[in-house]
């Protein structure tokens, strides 16, 4: 699989459209899909590492400007400091979103891989298995 991301910088949605090719009769094809998802998991931990990121800097920048507010208002200063960072607020909202989208795909995409790598074994198991008639 190492050679795949090697030869060409796959989308996500290019490689889950290759994972969707794959077919779950055969071992080879259910391994090559596990690969596939692998490589998918790694750039949804990238997308939502940025994500945190870029929720932390909003963050961050949202109490730098209430601070900076809060200490140039004469009166009212917490009320001044909060009207001063609503823009922010929003920002910081939205990414908070996209932070836990991403990490609830990073999540969900491998319980899907968990879930493959069973069914692998047992497949293996049915190919391995003299009884089961298929060979």
């Amino acid at each position: 699989m190492a050679a795949l991301s090697l030869q060409k910088q796959y989308t996500l949605g290019e490689l889950y459209s290759l994972a969707d090719q794959c077919s779950h009769d055969y071992p080879a094809t259910l391994a090559r899909k596990i690969g596939l998802l692998t490589e998918i998991q790694v750039l949804l931990g990238r997308k939502a590492a940025d994500a945190v990121r870029e929720y932390k800097r909003i963050y961050a920048q949202r109490k730098r400007a209430y601070a900076e507010a809060y200490l140039t208002a004469d009166k009212d200063k917490g009320q001044r400091a909060e009207l001063a960072v609503t823009d922010l607020r929003m920002q910081e909202a939205d990414a908070e979103a996209d932070k836990v989208r991403w990490h609830n795909a990073v999540e969900s995409n491998n319980q899907l891989i968990n879930s493959l790598k069973y069914s692998l074994k047992v497949l293996l198991a049915e190919y391995n298995n003299p009884a089961s008639g298929v060979r």
